[in-house]
């Protein structure tokens, strides 16, 4: 029986309360630019989050290396994971596709990042309209990503949880996944772009 990763229970948590708001809001591109309170939240708990795993990542990649923020995770992260920027996450049940580290750079930050998370953090009732469920799906399913690098750099597997413990919305754009018995294998985000599939 697999251990529940570490994260993990968060990461289902923060889950929980963005499928809520599929009662309210259609998660489809044509709403992208919707905002409210909810998506605010969700983006600062879920970037927050992906702050403190891509921290303790770092320091277990490079630990003579004192990362303690976005741009000093970046060599770090993208040393060991060069495709991380590329990197997909699917949500089938919406038939979204998201990437959220797609626009990182050494020089600039995506834009749920820094125009969402950011403003958000330090002038929320400035920057209300930029809650929006874009942000919001790409800080969840930038944590989604983050914890799985985070498991399969320590422990040296793959993200393997009991099928109730699934993730609902979130997967790899090319899953690899067990789907049988009682255990959910999320396999190797990574491996559609080594692959060259689609």
């Amino acid at each position: 029986m697999p251990t529940t990763p570490k994260h993990w229970n968060y990461f289902l948590a923060v889950e929980a309360e963005l499928v809520t708001c599929t009662r309210y809001v259609e998660f489809s591109e044509a709403n992208f630019a919707c905002y409210s309170n909810e998506f605010a939240k969700l983006i600062v708990l879920a970037a927050s989050e992906v702050d403190s795993i891509f921290q303790e990542l770092c320091a277990h990649l490079n630990p003579a290396v004192r990362a303690n923020k976005i741009d000093e995770y970046y060599p770090i992260l993208l040393q060991k994971y060069p495709l991380l920027t590329q990197c997909e996450v699917a949500i089938p049940r919406h038939q979204l596709v998201m990437q959220p580290w797609k626009h990182w750079t050494t020089s600039q930050r995506p834009d749920w990042w820094s125009k969402s998370y950011n403003k958000l953090k330090h002038e929320r009732s400035a920057n209300f309209s930029r809650a929006t469920l874009e942000a919001a799906l790409n800080a969840a399913s930038a944590q989604f990503l983050a914890l799985q690098l985070y498991h399969h750099a320590v422990h040296e597997e793959h993200v393997c949880v009991d099928f109730s413990m699934r993730s609902a919305l979130f997967e790899p754009k090319v899953p690899d996944t067990y789907k049988g018995g009682t255990f959910w294998n999320y396999g190797d985000p990574f491996d559609h772009l080594r692959s060259g599939g689609a």
